[in-house]
């Protein structure tokens, strides 16, 4: 009968050649200073999914997708932030999602 509340069905996508996940975890002065927003604006016009989110200890955690190379690049554009300070990040690498078609920031 109605179809608001209908949900969308995902759709899988077919991902480039090279498609990596990596999740980031930043610790340092990354939150209250725009960090998860820089990560966003260096991520989506790269074609980078994924997301960036504050944690509770005051770290942020990131993932995304895409080219190795494009994600380095947010990587260390992110580290040449001067009111941005990373004392430590770790990464590993995560199964892929088909399913993704954005960067977003989590709340």
């Amino acid at each position: 009968m109605f179809h608001l509340f209908k949900k969308k069905e995902k759709i899988k996508r077919e991902l480039p050649p090279g498609t990596i996940r990596k999740e980031f975890h930043f610790e340092g002065n990354v939150q209250n200073i725009g960090f998860r927003f820089e990560v966003q604006s260096r991520a989506k016009p790269l074609g980078i999914t994924g997301y960036a989110k504050n944690n509770d200890d005051g770290s942020v955690t990131a993932q995304l997708q895409g080219s190795e190379k494009n994600i380095n690049k947010v990587i260390t554009d992110l580290q040449n932030i001067d009111r941005i300070q990373i004392d430590s990040v770790t990464e590993k690498e995560i199964p892929l999602d088909y399913y993704e078609n954005d960067f977003y920031i989590l709340y």
